[in-house]
């Protein structure tokens, strides 16, 4: 192999690390837009949602507990689960509010056959 040869291949290999770093660069820009943009978002939709909690709010915890918010002491809520029944939870253990926990269970929903069902 001749000096020549050896110096074309050796800038050959330059364009190459290039080539690589812009493939990296847009492999990371994809995982920014696809898992961690939108987990941000959801974050601090969450932490909204903690913040503005008051007594009355209907919730959902991450245990799937329905219940109403009946009063509000710091990082603890008392929630009425049923007549009479109340538990203290920590805050940060509340998922979603009610209805938003239901109209998105009722988006979910589809029938096997693709038909829609008449409740008539």
């Amino acid at each position: 192999m001749n000096l020549a040869t050896f110096i074309i291949a050796q800038a050959d290999a330059g364009g190459g690390l290039i080539s690589t770093v812009i493939m990296f660069g847009v492999i990371f820009l994809i995982f920014w837009f696809i898992l961690i943009r939108p987990q941000k978002k959801e974050m601090e939709r969450h932490q909204k949602l903690l913040s503005g909690l008051k007594a009355g709010d209907k919730v959902v915890t991450a245990g799937g507990i329905f219940g109403t918010v009946k009063s509000v002491d710091g990082p603890l809520l008392q929630l009425e689960i049923g007549r009479g029944t109340k538990i203290k939870i920590d805050r940060d253990k509340i998922q979603k509010m009610q209805e938003d926990f239901l109209s998105d269970a009722e988006d979910g929903e589809d029938d096997d056959d693709g038909e829609e069902k008449d409740d008539d």
